[in-house]
């Protein structure tokens, strides 16, 4: 149900309410190609994620335009369904950002609501699950379990070698086109046309190295292969593939490269480590690291620009590496022997044993 916002009325849910190209009557004084450019301010995926959280409002019984409580009530029923923080917190955005869109005052920055959602985090927590980082060697043995003489298979290794070299988002690769590629003899650069951290289209180039000849893991050269045996000559680099191994003329979804990675990741004995399409950017990431590459330069190719999230992408293989805490430089090393159930450390050349034979 809905509030009418000129009348007060109660309506019926509109699927209007959620369309964020037609804004209401109090902002009669923008003209059409106004509202048009307010539309496109924007992301597509953006007003769709919207739309959707607005239908679990009202579906919840929630009224739009909204009070505090109609909010805070919301909140703490979805919290009791078993919700998430984080998707509470996406609720509450969506919510917001339709009070904006409507020129009304948002209620979701009152007392009551932030006080059910501090309430919500305290108890819960708030640390969200991470996806872990694919590294190179799991990269590689990925792609040794792929069958690359058929076309889908050319397809998935290109796919899966780009996101990690280019530390892509999923999104991201599955909007390439080829015109956005231009050929370098040390590799390629790829442009971005629009990203997450990038909606206003300003430009963005990925540069991808083409590995020594011989590597067989070059995602310039296993690029090149899916291109030659796909004969794309423009438009989506990749593409659907039909069962009979006809080649699709749109683009892939991102849930088409999940459900792919999922069935190599099968094959390859490796569905158990919980990988996902962004674990190859955040492998891209934090393999760098390892290998110490300066953060500048990593940034260069994942596009961060907010140095706190860059660091959450750094994740810790070893909990040891790097330690603030080792001050033992120089003193002899030791090596672990188990001692009564538990793990003691000794050195590796002991002393003489006493009478008993305890050292």
């Amino acid at each position: 149900m809905r509030r009418d916002i000129r009348t007060g009325k109660l309506a019926e849910p509109d699927e209007a309410v959620v369309e964020f190209e037609r804004l209401p009557q109090v902002v009669k004084r923008l003209s059409a190609r106004a509202r048009r450019h307010i539309a496109n301010s924007v992301s597509k995926n953006t007003i769709r994620g919207m739309r959707a959280d607005l239908r679990v409002y009202q579906r919840a019984g929630g009224l739009l335009p909204a009070d505090e409580f109609d909010i805070a009530n919301f909140i703490a029923d979805q919290r009791a369904l078993g919700k998430k923080p984080a998707t509470l917190e996406r609720y509450l955005n969506s919510l917001h950002m339709w009070h904006r869109y409507m020129n009304l005052p948002s209620p979701v920055r009152s007392m009551p609501v932030r006080a059910v959602m501090r309430g919500i985090r305290r108890s819960a927590g708030t640390r969200q699950k991470e996806a872990p980082p694919l590294l190179l060697e799991d990269l590689h043995r990925l792609l040794d379990h792929i069958d690359r003489t058929d076309l889908r298979g050319k397809r998935d290794s290109a796919l899966f070698a780009l996101s990690f070299h280019g530390a892509f988002r999923r999104s991201e690769v599955v909007a390439l086109y080829l015109e956005d590629i231009q050929w370098e003899a040390r590799g390629i650069l790829v442009g971005l046309r629009r990203s997450k951290t990038n909606q206003e289209g300003a430009e963005e180039t990925k540069a991808i190295l083409r590995a020594p000849e011989g590597f067989p893991y070059c995602p310039v050269r296993l690029l090149e292969a899916w291109l030659a045996a796909s004969g794309i000559r423009r438009g989506a680099v990749f593409r659907s593939i039909s069962l009979s191994g006809k080649l699709g003329a749109g683009r892939l979804t991102g849930c088409v490269v999940a459900q792919r990675l999922a069935h190599h990741l099968e094959a390859a004995g490796m569905a158990d480590r919980g990988f996902s399409p962004h674990s190859f950017r955040a492998g891209f990431i934090t393999e760098a690291h390892r290998r110490g590459k300066a953060a500048v330069d990593i940034k260069r190719v994942s596009g961060h620009r907010d140095q706190r999230t860059f660091e959450r992408y750094i994740r810790r293989t070893d909990h040891f590496e790097g330690h603030a805490g080792d001050f033992y430089a120089g003193v002899e090393e030791a090596s672990p022997r188990v001692y009564r159930g538990y793990i003691r450390t000794v050195p590796d050349t002991l002393p003489p044993q006493g009478v008993h034979g305890i050292p």
